[in-house]
């Protein structure tokens, strides 16, 4: 399922998934293979996620699947909406900045993306908790870590791969990218025989990519744990590193001599397919764990595919 034409006119031969792997820890070229398995834990995470929030349609008798489906669905993470109301206020403040380029006044009455959230949460919410999200109140660890990585990351790469790796931050799932999300975002919905609002199509491609980086991160604890095996067990407690030549949690590219940079661009070890199908085992481990198979998450019928949490939600 990988799709080998960047849409983002990026590194030549790389996918977009491939792209996105290396935008969070994987190494500067991802095996294609490891790309595959990605892409496939991703869809069938979308397709549970659609298929859930078209039950919550179902219910307001709707055949149109709007934001505050999918807001219902992630009610009980309130990180993860503080995570989606950041999004949603950057592409407020896009839209914003767009219009005033183009020297226009903002004319446009229809009530702003964070706004609308925020109503929709006020409505649902009786104790507070969800509304905090809207202010920014939580501690958002799982984003800083990513932060700094992306930073530790940064500082061991010269001009060349810094400028590929700033490229990469911004390939995603939506608009010119992915077409074979897109393909199969638009394969789903049509089966389901739902339509999309604008908004709630880049929520959708929005949970895509956050599944993404989770599963990376995910893998990345694979490869920490790996290598933990192999010497000092007390490492296992530190939380993940980007440089540390003495416990390398993440695969980052090494600086290549000229002559070697034109042999091969697949120096290094990128995130194996081993370590991909690990990952996801821990996740179906853990949440047959937690939940007993006869009792697992159900509405109307229908039961979350694939036999794991919802990494987006």
């Amino acid at each position: 399922m990988v799709d080998n034409s960047s849409g983002g006119g990026l590194a030549p031969g790389l996918s977009d998934t491939q792209q996105m792997m290396f935008a969070f820890g994987d190494f500067r070229r991802p095996n294609p293979e490891s790309a595959s398995i990605v892409e496939q834990v991703v869809l069938a995470q979308l397709r549970s996620i659609l298929h859930l929030a078209t039950a919550v349609a179902a219910q307001r008798n709707s055949k149109i699947l709007i934001i505050e489906d999918i807001l219902y669905l992630m009610r009980k993470s309130p990180v993860k909406i503080q995570r989606l109301v950041k999004y949603l206020k950057a592409k407020d403040k896009v839209f914003e900045m767009s219009l005033l380029e183009k020297g226009e006044a903002n004319t446009d009455k229809r009530m702003s993306n964070t706004k609308r959230c925020r109503n929709y949460l006020e409505v649902i919410d009786e104790t507070g908790v969800i509304l905090s999200a809207c202010d920014q109140e939580y501690n958002d660890q799982l984003y800083h870590e990513r932060l700094v990585r992306f930073d530790k990351m940064s500082k061991n790469m010269d001009e060349r791969k810094y400028m590929e790796f700033c490229k990469a931050r911004s390939v995603s799932f939506r608009g010119k990218y992915s077409q074979w999300f897109q393909a199969a975002l638009q394969e789903v919905v049509d089966n389901l025989d739902i339509k999309l609002e604008k908004l709630t199509n880049d929520v959708i491609c929005y949970l895509a990519y956050e599944t993404l980086g989770q599963l990376m991160e995910l893998c990345l604890v694979v490869r920490r744990d790996n290598t933990t095996f192999s010497g000092d067990f007390l490492a296992r407690v530190q939380p993940i590193q980007s440089v540390n030549t003495s416990f390398p949690n993440v695969s980052l590219p090494i600086r290549e001599k000229a002559e070697s940079i034109k042999k091969s661009d697949f120096l290094g070890c990128p995130i194996t397919p081993a370590e991909v199908r690990e990952a996801v085992r821990r996740l179906e481990e853990g949440e047959r764990t937690k939940t007993p198979f006869n009792a697992r998450k159900r509405m109307r019928g229908i039961e979350v595919e694939p036999n794991m949490p919802l990494l987006a939600i």
